[in-house]
């Protein structure tokens, strides 16, 4: 059933047959412990793994570590939305991609570093990758999760990072400083213009009519910007936070800005470094060197372009600061498997 934006609460609240499952298996648990095990033996084997549930008596350990090719299925996914199903049992675990989750009602128990919390109605969590946590709901409340893909985030969210705010100095630490089991979380109580944004990005993403990607994103964006607008002084955050020996953040924005004719020689004068020290420095606070950065800006500007404008891969190839199309074709076909030009037929399609 296609969702309009005057029922939506309606459909939200409603039972999945997935979430009807594990209500039942929770309430077994709970009221009849001496007769679980006989309810677990009678369950369905082929429907638990047609739906892909977790059954802990039968599972044991569920997965600790979850990768992007676990929720997004294809290359052309960045964006996934999804109601966490209530009554499915509690894991701590963690994964590469980001998570937003939202509690659209009612109320969750959340554990993030080995800490509880109780997560209210309004509240926004943003976890990064390699953040442990677990999300319990075992009532009627609502939580909306928001995974992004973390060449997503870098691609589409950099915009943000330019001012000097809550969440630039909490991502540029993520991002660049390597840093792990870091958190912020918002608490937004009744703002109507979160709830209804976030209303919007579900209805899109279950839609999923034309152009519902660049509208995901715009949208995560228009979150954020909420966010900063009316909530920054109404954050808990964690933060681990390593030495720095230069503003990551400056000098990132820095190779944003000037990706197509930069070289590692002009950004250490720039930031007055000798090149072998800047090279050392970028290394240590990324991870990856000077090339390798360089290389995954221009070509997350190459898919946008690819894949929102009708410029030839030569024009492209020039913007972007390969002048050569055929080292700029293998450097893509390595990176993506597929040839520039595919990659737009690809989005063309989707």
């Amino acid at each position: 059933m296609k969702m309009r934006k005057e029922i939506f609460p309606e459909l939200i609240k409603a039972y999945h047959e997935d979430e009807v499952f594990y209500r039942k298996l929770y309430e077994e648990e709970q009221l009849r412990p001496e007769e679980f095990e006989n309810f677990v033996a009678g369950l369905d084997r082929e429907y638990i793994k047609r739906h892909e549930l977790y059954v802990p008596a039968i599972h044991g350990k569920w997965l600790n570590y979850l990768n992007e090719n676990e929720l997004f299925k294809t290359q052309e996914d960045h964006i996934a939305i999804q109601k966490h199903y209530r009554y499915s049992p509690e894991y701590i675990h963690e994964h590469e991609f980001y998570e937003i989750f939202y509690v659209y009602e009612g109320a969750c128990e959340n554990t993030i570093q080995n800490v509880k919390y109780s997560c209210s109605k309004g509240d926004v969590c943003i976890l990064p990758p390699k953040t442990k946590h677990s999300i319990a709901v075992f009532d009627d409340s609502i939580v909306i999760n928001i995974m992004l893909k973390a060449s997503t985030f870098h691609e589409v969210f950099f915009d943000i990072f330019t001012g000097k705010n809550v969440l630039s100095q909490f991502f540029a630490h993520i991002l660049y400083d390597k840093t792990e089991n870091n958190y912020l979380l918002f608490h937004t109580g009744d703002d109507d213009g979160i709830r209804s944004l976030i209303e919007d990005l579900y209805m899109e993403y279950n839609g999923r009519v034309r152009y519902f990607e660049t509208i995901l994103k715009n949208g995560v964006m228009t979150l954020f910007c909420l966010l900063l607008r009316n909530h920054e002084n109404h954050l808990e955050s964690f933060l681990n936070t390593t030495h720095k020996n230069l503003d990551m953040l400056e000098v990132l924005n820095y190779f944003q800005k000037n990706y197509a004719n930069i070289t590692l020689k002009s950004a250490a004068e720039h930031f007055n470094f000798s090149v072998p020290h800047f090279s050392k420095l970028i290394k240590e606070n990324t991870g990856q060197n000077f090339i390798e950065i360089l290389k995954n800006i221009r070509l997350e500007k190459a898919c946008y372009a690819l894949a929102n404008t009708d410029l030839s891969i030569m024009t492209i190839c020039d913007i972007i600061g390969y002048p050569n199309p055929e080292h700029f074709s293998r450097l893509f076909k390595k990176e993506f498997g597929m040839t520039p030009g595919a990659y737009r037929k690809s989005r063309i399609q989707s």
